[in-house]
Formats: structure tokens, sequence, C-alpha cells
């Protein structure tokens, strides 16, 4: 048994050694620290085993920003790191909605247990030791003398290693013990929740005294406590067959079928057995909605509930989730007359803002203006935005040393790209900088669009590159920036919280703007021809879309309780999910923060018309009728629906409405026009070019869209059946009558 020990002790996750980003050709940046400028603390909680790029915006992020973690949420299970040891509690069973949301966070005062030890003096602090890609190992105590605890997403269990501390499980009052053998306990807690306790052969528990379980004569050693989704003989068997397959490894691989366009997810599990007997072949984990709806992996007749839905219990070292990809478009392809004066006004406007966020919104913009002014066939016009966002780009791109200056400072503490100016906590708190460094992306894919010969090797690849890897990083190798920062591969959308130093966990409130940056991403990729960066995007993109639809929009109807008013939810937490936001009480910004910005990306917002008539029509109505924000926003969503109902709706507007800041009069009139004349949006036919889309007028005409760059035609074939040949250069539209 030792010598397992031993092994199981120096297992590590892979974690590369930290070094700072190089940079060749025009793009600089900087590694001095900005004056004036508040940034993350210098101190991170993390072991020295903690080596490498630090990971932010994650489920666990707190781990590392606070002396013991504020609330954590690896569904099933939450937990929290107090200085008696590790609180555990399964919030599934007291999940309750008011009419602004659903709730199943973490009590203040009371858990189900305690997983502690017994010692003079308290822990003082809990240290990230290592992680994988949706698991994490924490430590409280000292490098030889600790509770080490092991856990993730999806995963009932939690694994224990103690060295030189004799762990105890306790309780608020004695549990209701159903089962107990030498080394497998069944208990429900105070609480009601059921738990199996799990040690190895050859180790015993203590008779229970004073509410607490121990184990007879161990300092150090393994223990496995498991979350049982009900209480019977059968189950804790069942659990007890994994319990000794300590998960030492998680991890996410992807494929991009193009001719099907969809998007197959590896999860897959590697383990170590702590019992010789013990085959390492098998986990349990429990599926969130958005995975066991798009998988055909089989799960067992066993549940849990969770602030997202029901989860499933699958057995198994691995699983696969099929994600639709809809396709995207760099605008939409039909011209609209009459919008020269407003696109010549954009042109001309050089008043753009100052931070990250505020000028990522006005590249977004112009990004899209370019677009259409060359649809509408005003080169001119769209040379002059795209000059505007060249020269913008090369600004932020280039570091000056002097105040004022815009530019990106690489904070290798944190191993992060801070923009400076910063907005929003980007800096000092890491938030985020998928929204902020998306709009940037979607505008560098547009110059790449029309113009590549901007972008070259030695030129301003090597620091794009940068802001794709700080918020996107696909290479686990990578040393500068950890894997895939903003995006959670198990929860299957974006963090943006940069700390996660909050009771509910982490959140995200504009999942819009996500997707903004994953079809930047796409775009990018495929216009200079890099299937890396686009396949990254596509797989970013239609994971995050299934999460849109599951859990802000609940398309489906299942997850989201029916005491809830709102068709949709402004914000998802660790252990929440609300209709409200950050900055408004308004209705139309609890709706259109998970719309905004409206771009030729945006149209997975159409892919359930009903719903996009049930959740304006909500919206509408709490705003008395009438749109006092977020006009062109809440019309270009409408016209998902009912494009005819949008423009009459614009119209009655007049042209003194005032805009959101980020989007334009002629996006809008562009967009409702476009989707006059295509109609709705088709989700179930697809194409095998990733820039496309498909639509239905209500006259019954498929019209088949296709943008094909580079210089050659490519052959289209969509999923029911028609076929035909691309232009390179330009859109190609294909109609069915």
């Amino acid at each position: 048994m030792g010598a397992i020990i031993r092994i199981l002790f120096s297992l590590t996750f892979c974690v590369n050694v930290y070094a700072k980003p190089t940079l060749k050709g025009l793009g600089s940046i900087s590694y001095k620290s900005p004056e004036n400028i508040a940034l993350p603390p210098k101190k991170i909680y993390a072991t020295d085993n903690l080596k490498g790029p630090i990971p932010t915006n994650d489920w666990w992020s707190s781990i590392l920003w606070e002396k013991f973690s504020s609330n954590l949420f690896p569904h099933p299970l939450a937990l929290n790191f107090d200085k008696s040891g590790l609180r555990v509690f399964y919030p599934g069973a007291k999940k309750f909605a008011t009419e602004m949301g659903v709730i199943a966070g973490m009590p203040i005062h009371s858990q189900d247990l305690i997983i502690g030890a017994n010692l003079k003096s308290p822990f003082t602090e809990a240290l990230a030791h290592d992680y994988s890609d949706w698991f994490v190992t924490t430590q409280l105590g000292v490098k030889e003398k600790y509770l080490r605890f092991t856990y993730g997403h999806g995963s009932p269990f939690i694994y224990l290693e103690y060295q030189d501390i004799a762990p105890e499980i306790k309780f608020n009052v004695k549990p209701n013990i159903w089962s107990m053998s030498p080394n497998v306990i069944g208990l429900t807690s105070d609480q009601g929740n059921h738990y199996g306790l799990f040690i190895p052969r050859g180790n015993e528990w203590n008779e229970i005294k004073n509410n607490k379980i121990t184990i007879k004569n161990s300092k150090s050693g393994l223990l496995t406590l498991a979350l049982l989704p009900s209480k019977d003989l059968s189950t804790l068997k069942l659990f007890n067959k994994h319990a000794h397959n300590h998960v030492v490894n998680t991890k996410v691989n992807w494929k991009y079928n193009e001719s099907k366009s969809t998007v197959t997810a590896s999860y897959s599990f590697e383990m170590k057995s702590v019992c010789p007997s013990n085959k390492a072949d098998k986990t349990l984990t429990a599926l969130y909605p958005h995975q066991w709806r798009r998988s055909k992996t089989p799960t067992l007749n066993q549940r849990y509930q969770c602030v997202r839905g029901v989860m499933k219990l699958l057995s198994g070292n691995s699983f696969e989730v099929n994600y639709d990809f809809p396709g995207v478009l760099p605008c939409l392809p039909l011209k609209v007359e009459n919008l020269k004066d407003d696109l010549l006004q954009i042109a001309n406007n050089k008043n753009l803002a100052w931070d990250t966020y505020w000028t990522g919104k006005a590249l977004g913009n112009l990004a899209t203006a370019s677009a259409i002014a060359e649809t509408n066939k005003h080169p001119k016009i769209a040379k002059q935005i795209r000059t505007n966002i060249k020269s913008e780009l090369q600004d932020w791109f280039t570091y000056e040393n002097k105040t004022g200056d815009k530019h990106f400072f690489y904070d290798a503490n944190w191993s992060t790209l801070i923009g400076i100016p910063p907005s929003y906590g980007s800096a000092k708190e890491i938030n985020d900088h998928h929204f902020h460094y998306g709009y940037f992306l979607r505008a560098i894919a547009e110059i790449t669009r029309i113009e590549p010969e901007w972008l070259k090797t030695e030129t301003w690849k090597p620091i794009i590159n940068l802001l794709i890897d700080d918020i996107a990083n696909s290479d686990r190798q990578n040393k500068s920036f950890p894997f895939l920062r903003n995006y959670d591969p198990y929860a299957g959308h974006s963090w943006a919280s940069g700390h996660a130093r909050f009771a509910d966990g982490n959140n995200q409130e504009s999942s819009s703007e996500s997707m903004n940056a994953w079809t930047g991403l796409i775009l990018f990729g495929q216009f200079i021809k890099d299937e890396k960066i686009r396949d990254l995007g596509i797989f970013l993109y239609s994971s995050e879309l299934a999460a849109i639809e599951e859990y802000w929009f609940d398309v489906y109807s299942e997850n989201h309780p029916n005491k809830i008013s709102s068709p949709s939810l402004a914000m998802i937490w660790g252990g929440k999910g609300t209709y409200e936001t950050w900055f408004s009480n308004a209705a139309h910004c609890k709706t259109g923060i998970n719309i905004l910005p409206i771009h030729g990306g945006s149209l997975y917002l159409g892919r359930f018309p009903n719903f996009v008539k049930k959740n304006h029509d909500f919206t509408l109505k709490e705003m008395g009728g009438r749109w006092s924000g977020w006009p062109s926003i809440m019309l270009s969503y409408e016209a998902l629906n009912d494009a005819e109902s949008s423009w009459k709706n614009w119209e009655s507007y007049g042209k003194t409405l005032t805009l959101d800041s980020g989007n334009t009069r002629a996006n809008t009139i562009h967009w409702i026009q476009n989707l006059r004349a295509l109609g709705q949006i088709q989700k179930d036919i697809t194409c095998n070019h990733p820039i496309s889309s498909t639509f239905k007028s209500k006259t019954g005409t498929i019209s088949h869209v296709v943008y094909l760059n580079g210089k050659e035609p490519k052959e289209m074939k969509f999923s029911n059946g028609i076929s035909f040949q691309a232009s390179p250069g330009k859109f190609t539209i294909k109609k069915v009558e």
C-alpha cells in the first residue's frame, strides 16, 4: 500500500514553465508595469508545484486569489474552504426559484459535512496545487503535512490524499449511517443528502464519536467521498466500484467535420487505481443538459439536480458531445439602398473611445460597416473605414513608452495580456478579456478579408496571436498563457470574472459578446487559411451556442423552473441564474445584454423563432410597449422572427432615434431589410463551408448564402441536397423556390 501511495503522490497534471512571450515584426508590447493602473495582486495562493502559466477566469479561480476560497461549484457539489477544512454541500436538493431566477447555492453557516483534521491550530490558507481541463487539486496544510483534495466539474467524487495528518469527517449532528463495512460507509446528512465514504482495503473506520468519522491508525493515505444520487445499497456498490480510480487528469479535444458542419468534442479522464485489485478504466461523471442532449454515449439511470437542470450520471473514461455549427457571415449579403450617407458618417467619425472595451465596441461597428459598404458597392467608403481600423489597431499594437499611450502589457505574474487603458476590471481583476479582445478580432478579420496583404508573418500576425492566446490559447505547451483562459470546456461556456470571488461563484453576463469573440476567431482563421484557429473558433462558438440555448434561453423549456417570469436569464453564475445585470434593471438591458452586438455571427439568435417572439414580446411589455433604450438592438432581434413588424416599428421611431453605442443606423437598416427579403434562419440546413447560412422567406423561398474568400471557386453542398459553385471574393446566393 505504501508503494501505491508514493506513486499517487508523484502524479501531477502537465503544467508548463512560464516564459515571457516574444514578438517579431512590427508589433510591440510592454513588460513594464504601467503607472497609475491597478494590477492583479502579487500574491498567488498556490504551492510550488503549480508552475507555468496561471489559469484565471475559471470556476475555481478564487482559490488563487484568496487565503481561503469563495464558494466553488463543481456541480453537482458545492464547496468552500475555511480554517476548519473543506465544507461540502449538495445544493441540488434545495434548489429554489423566484420570479427573477433560480438559486442552488452554498449555505453560509451550514453544510452536509466538513473534511478537516483534529489539529492544535486551524488551517491558515488553501492553496491550488494542480489542475487539468476541468479538475483542480487544492491543498490545506504545508508541504510535508497536508490534506490534498482533487475534484472537478461533473464529478460526484472528492479524492483526498493526506500526509502526516489524520483526517476527520465532521458533521453538525450525527449522520444517519445506513450502511457500514470496514472500508465503506453509506450515510445521510442532517440536510437530507446521501454520501458514500471509501477507503482502500486494509484500512478500517474508527467507531463514530462526537459527530466525527475517522480512520484507525492512519495519518497518511487516501480517502474518497462521493455524493450519492440515492439512498440504497446498489448505488453504494456502484460508487464503491469506481471510488478508488482517482482522476489525475482531464482533457478535452475537438474536431470539426466540415461536410456535416458539426464539432465533436471528446472529454477524457486519466485515472490511477489506489487499490491493486482495481482496474482504473472507469470513473463516474455527471453530464450537464447541454452535454447529454447532444451525446450518444449512454448514461446510467441515476440523476442529480443542479442549478443548470438535470445532470445524468455516466460510467466510463470518456464521452463525446456533438455540437451543431450553424455557420457565420461577415455581414448579411444583400445590397440595401440609401445607406451611403450613414456609412460615410461612420467613416468620417474619428472620435473613437479610449479603453479596451469601448475601443473594441467602436472597432466592431467599423468592421460591420466596412462589410456593409463592400456589399452595398461603396468601395471607397469601405476602404476609408478599413484605414481607420488599421490606424487604431496599429496604435494599440505599438508600445511607445509614453504617458497616455494605448498598448498591451504582459503581466508575467498572472500570465496575461492587459490592454492599457483597461476598463471594467480588465487589469486589476483580469475580467472580460474575451469581451474586449473579441471586438478587436472581428475588426482584424474584416481587414484580412479584403486586404490580406496587411497581415504578413513578420508584421502584425505575432501580436494578433497574443490576443488570441490570452483569451483562448489551445496549445497546452504554450509557456506564456494558460489553456483556454476564458472558456470552461466542461460547463460549455465562458466565465467573465478573472477571480471568481463571489458567494455564487464565477459568472457571465453577455454570452453574445463571447459569441462575438468566437465569430472573430472563425472569420480570421478562415480568411488567413489557418484551420487551427478557425476550428478553435468553431468549437468555442458551437459549444457556447449549446450552453446559451440551454441555460440563458432554455429553448427546450426544461432547465428553468416555471416560477421564473422571464423567458431568458441575463446572468449565469456557478450557484444561480438570474434576470439581472451588473449595470441596469431595465428590461431592454436584461434581455439585450445577451443579444448585442448585432453582426454576421449573430444569426444563431434566430434559430428558434418562436422563442425570439416570446423573449422579445415579454421584454417589450416590461418596457411599457415602447423601446426607451437599445431600440436598434431589440428591433434587430425582433427581425429574426418577424422582419416586417420590425421594419414597421423601426420607421415609427423616426430618424432622431438614439441608438445603443454598440450599434449604428446603417447596420440596423441593413440587417432588418436583409431579413425582410431573406426570411428566417433555417437551423436544420447546414453547409460544407463555414461562412454560410440558409434562410426561408414567408413565401417559402429558400436562400442559401455563402461567402468564399481566396481566389478559387468551390462547390457548396447543403444538407437539403442543394449544391452549386460559389465564386471567390464575394457572396453567392442560391435561391430555391
